[in-house]
């Protein structure tokens, strides 16, 4: 199966994910990718290093998930649990083919020069991945400094990063980045608006071929982990919860192109919860209407997320639909009956179904005959389509294993039910189900 489609244009409109982590501080790959682009062209590198630099930098936190990581990397110039999430970016991006040249550099960017240049390592690589290590320092300055502040500021800023030229930077390269940023107007770009109409613009020079669903699935693979690792509650949700899906397409009669947009749209639905504070989606008892209201829109969040790709409007429809309600009562667009495709009702089945097979910190795992009762009570509440349960209430031990991601479908096995509860008759199941809506 082909989709059509830009792979710069995926690769940014992922990046607003990643950008998401900060919460306060939205935009920093890509304001990273802007100042490195603007050092390589005083630079004057090749056409072909330049793109590299930039789908590097763009994608350079690939690695982090964690709202308190973000605050780490923001607040402290050199941190030193700074390569933890480098080298978690390195290994997500080297098993994806489309992304895999990037792997090294991302491995790289908080390496300090002086290190660097006493290592055997790819002279490109070492460029990229000290330049974007230079770049990203010079925003996390500017975030200290306030948005408002930075022509102000900036003198303070260059001063700091000049007092590391040849110690966490190359010479060479603060040298062109004190000669681009002479200008008021390298500062006066920072901005979102500004920054948005520069990465637009290089990903518009970008070409649309065709990408198979392998490798596409491969780039949504990286973003479904990196979400599912906002939480230990929430590991291989995603991939869970597109196994599932793809099985309950196949059930429905859905075709196999349709099955791989299906399966996509799973392990993209929660793109928008890398906005949501940890302390929120950990949090052990019921959310309070601040949090409920922060939860509610991650799924919108998804959907802004997702739009802009052409070739996968359905997929983004799709996975921003997985909080809908066949009685019209869900979130954030309201459809019901014929308006809420059939797709969309899958998602929302396999989702409820991944998220109570698993350890939650509100709950424990429940086992497949308790998830199909409560699936039927949701249908009974007008939350969830009847038809699709009915598919996964046929086969409820096969769901199961496909949520759970186990091969063996032969039972429920032991590792996978320790800490469910032997009697289920005291969980307070409309609770539940309204603690999950939030979710």
């Amino acid at each position: 199966m082909q989709f059509q489609v830009n792979l710069r244009q995926v690769t940014y409109a992922l990046s607003d994910a990643l950008d998401m982590v900060g919460v306060d501080s939205l935009g920093h790959g890509k304001r990273v990718a802007y100042m490195a682009a603007e050092c390589a062209n005083q630079l004057a590198v090749p056409r072909e290093r330049y793109d590299r630099l930039i789908c590097a930098a763009i994608l350079h936190d690939c690695g982090v998930s964690s709202t308190r990581i973000h605050q780490h990397l923001i607040q402290d110039l050199d941190w030193s649990g700074a390569q933890a999430h480098c080298d978690w970016g390195h290994a997500l991006l080297r098993r994806c083919p489309p992304l895999a040249d990037l792997a090294e550099p991302v491995r790289l960017h908080h390496t300090h020069w002086r290190v660097l240049e006493r290592q055997d390592h790819n002279a490109e690589d070492v460029e990229i991945a000290n330049l974007i290590f230079l770049t990203d320092r010079v925003d996390a300055l500017c975030a200290q400094h306030g948005a408002e502040n930075l022509l102000l500021a900036r003198k303070e800023i260059s001063a700091v990063i000049r007092e590391q030229a040849g110690r966490m930077f190359s010479p060479y390269l603060v040298d062109a980045f004190f000669a681009v940023s002479q200008r008021e107007s390298f500062w006066l770009a920072l901005g979102e608006r500004e920054i948005d109409h520069y990465l637009r613009a290089w990903v518009a020079r970008g070409a649309t071929y065709d990408v198979d669903s392998p490798s596409l699935r491969a780039v949504a693979d990286i973003f479904a982990t990196v979400v599912d690792a906002k939480s230990p509650f929430t590991a291989e949700h995603s991939r869970g919860v597109a196994a599932l899906s793809r099985k309950v397409g196949s059930w429905a009669g859905l075709d196999g192109m349709t099955c791989d947009k299906l399966e996509l749209a799973g392990l993209l639905h929660d793109l928008g919860k890398l906005r949501v504070p940890d302390e929120i989606l950990e949090k052990t008892g019921p959310l309070d209407d601040r949090e409920l209201a922060v939860m509610a829109r991650h799924s919108f969040d998804t959907y802004a997320i997702l739009e802009p790709i052409e070739g996968l409007h359905e997929v983004a429809l799709w996975a921003a639909m997985h909080h809908e309600k066949v009685s019209g009562e869900g979130y954030p667009f309201r459809h019901s009956g014929d308006s809420l495709p059939l797709e969309a009702r899958i998602l929302a089945v396999a989702d409820v179904f991944q998220a109570l097979a698993q350890e939650r910190p509100y709950r424990h795992p429940l086992p497949p005959d308790e998830i199909v009762r409560i699936l039927g009570q949701m249908v009974d509440r007008g939350h969830l389509d009847g038809d699709m349960v009915g598919l996964v209430a046929e086969r409820a031990d096969e769901s199961w294993a496909s949520a759970m991601q186990i091969t063996d479908t032969g039972g429920v096995p032991r590792s996978r039910t320790k800490g469910m509860p032997d009697d289920h008759s005291s969980v307070d199941w409309k609770a539940l189900q309204d603690q999950w809506v939030g979710y």
